[in-house]
């Protein structure tokens, strides 16, 4: 999702010599690109494209450290370099360690976003009423996983989830509001929890553009394909 960015960031994103570095926080321990070997993040809107789903983002990182705790919370940065020139670091997602190996201090390291907290059962707290409306389920959710339900997430309080049943899972309920709105759930970068409605993805432009997002122009007027 869109963040906050500087003006050397915005020249820069569209540099041919540009490139990008990414650095860890792992428990509370910077990790630059110069302890990373190599890392990749599968994460998607969709799991099948359509409506009705809650992904999960997966992040395997090898690089060497001298420890990382188990179910250590992992927070990856990227920012942009050219030359002398560096932009600030921004927040590229919150994931937590699942699986590690060490080798003499070189670690191997499988770890999933928040969204894997919402594989658990749902049991209501008592205290609950039902039929719930699902702004303030996806609250309750957010706080079960621990995490923020993103500002943007708009949910209509008219519709409703009724008390669970068939050991519903947190997921499978998120699945339900999302397919209710139009939409899918995923974890920002900043690691809350966000509904993306199909109907808020901007529109396609058919401008004619370069590899690096610049459009080209004829004269001063923008191409279109």
């Amino acid at each position: 999702m869109a963040q906050s960015t500087s003006e050397l960031w915005k020249t820069l994103i569209r540099s041919r010599d540009v490139t990008r570095e990414y650095a860890f926080d792992i428990a509370g321990t910077w990790y630059g690109p110069e302890q990373e070997v190599s890392h990749t993040v599968e994460s998607g809107l969709y799991e099948q494209f359509g409506i009705g789903n809650a992904s999960t983002a997966k992040l395997t990182i090898s690089l060497f450290a001298k420890d990382i705790p188990r179910t250590a919370a992992i927070k990856r940065f990227i920012r942009l370099r050219e030359g002398e020139q560096a932009t600030e670091w921004l927040p590229k997602g919150i994931f937590f360690a699942n699986r590690r190996s060490d080798d003499s201090g070189y670690w191997t390291v499988e770890a999933y976003d928040a969204m894997r907290k919402a594989e658990a059962v749902w049991t209501p707290d008592q205290s609950l009423t039902f039929p719930m409306n699902m702004p303030a389920a996806a609250a309750e959710f957010a706080r079960m996983m621990e995490v923020e339900l993103d500002p943007r997430t708009v949910l209509n309080p008219a519709y409703t989830i009724d008390y669970p049943a068939n050991d519903y899972t947190i997921r499978d309920e998120l699945r339900f509001i999302a397919a209710a709105h139009g939409g899918n759930w995923i974890m920002t970068d900043e690691g809350k929890l966000l509904l993306v409605s199909l109907l808020s993805i901007p529109p396609e432009t058919s401008y004619l553009v370069t590899e690096y997002g610049s459009a080209i122009t004829l004269g001063g007027v923008k191409i279109l394909v």
